[in-house]
């Protein structure tokens, strides 16, 4: 059993091993749920279930990339964009993608100034949906 002096709860973990410590306990649960959490935003952000290949080689190619994906976005909002969510960065990567892919495809040279503004607000509606 842990005690939470500032929250006032407490929390009770268990183990069928009997000589494992208590240290141990703790730290196999954060592991665990640390895992479960990139299976569920990998199920959420990066299509961990959409792929209706039927290979084991393409299957596992599949759910590599997809987990890859999420890792490399945890470790990419923790270092550049701590207070946004996984599926905010992925908005927001989203949108740079395709306001460059509009960039390119058009032949317009981007006037920084004055799309700026535009990007924002771009950027803003995100937020605002999510």
């Amino acid at each position: 059993m842990v005690h939470y002096p500032g929250s006032g709860g407490h929390k009770i973990y268990f183990s069928t091993d009997l000589d494992m410590s208590a240290k141990d306990i703790i730290e196999y649960y954060r592991t665990r749920f640390q895992i479960e959490f990139c299976f569920r935003d990998s199920k959420q952000f990066t299509g961990l279930n959409d792929c209706q290949a039927r290979d084991l080689k393409k299957l596992d190619f599949a759910f590599n990339a997809s987990l890859t994906s999420v890792n490399i976005a945890k470790v990419m909002r923790k270092r550049y964009y701590p207070s946004l969510s996984i599926g905010l960065l992925k908005a927001y990567l989203s949108n740079t993608y395709i306001l460059k892919r509009i960039f390119s495809k058009s032949g317009l040279k981007p006037n920084r100034t004055f799309n700026t503004k535009l990007i924002k607000e771009l950027f803003g509606f995100v937020a605002e949906a999510a």
